[in-house]
């Protein structure tokens, strides 16, 4: 498995996977036709998980810089259901963590459905702590949870 940054290449690929995450939420987008735009008007990181030549998951998210506060949230993690339980999901994060890190991103937030418990194990595992609701967050100084360098 290959982690990289994602490509105009991979805009069919990664919007197929997109739409395969919100059939009814995009469904007009999805069958007017239109890909999702790989880069806005934020710090867009989107990163792709390649097996055998095939995308198979992505994570996508925004570092945002509000004042002098800089922090990374976590969009979108998705990895297609027979590709699941191989540590896909959980490279994805951790790269996206480091990536934020790297752009001195202060906290990254992310949030899931309180009933997604494989979700919220996998943020946990990879060092997120949880806060209010759905939410929960990572720091860049606790590495001893997240086992990013």
């Amino acid at each position: 498995m290959k982690i990289r940054d994602a490509t105009e290449r991979d805009r069919e690929a990664v919007s197929e996977l997109y739409y395969e995450l919100h059939p009814e939420e995009e469904r007009e987008r999805k069958e007017k036709g239109m890909l999702v735009p790989l880069r806005g008007s934020l710090k867009t990181v989107l990163l792709v998980a390649e097996e055998g030549g095939e995308v198979v998951g992505f994570i996508w998210g925004n570092l945002i810089t509000y004042g002098f506060f800089r922090y990374g949230m976590i969009e979108e993690l998705f990895v297609k259901k027979e590709f699941r339980n191989r540590g896909i999901g959980r490279s994805l994060v951790r790269e996206i963590l480091n990536r934020f890190k790297r752009l001195k991103a202060e906290v990254v937030l992310v949030t899931t459905d309180p009933e997604n418990k494989k979700a919220a194990d996998l943020y946990e595992k990879t060092g997120f702590k949880p806060c209010r609701g759905p939410w929960f967050f990572w720091t860049p100084e606790d590495r001893s949870v997240s086992g990013v360098p």
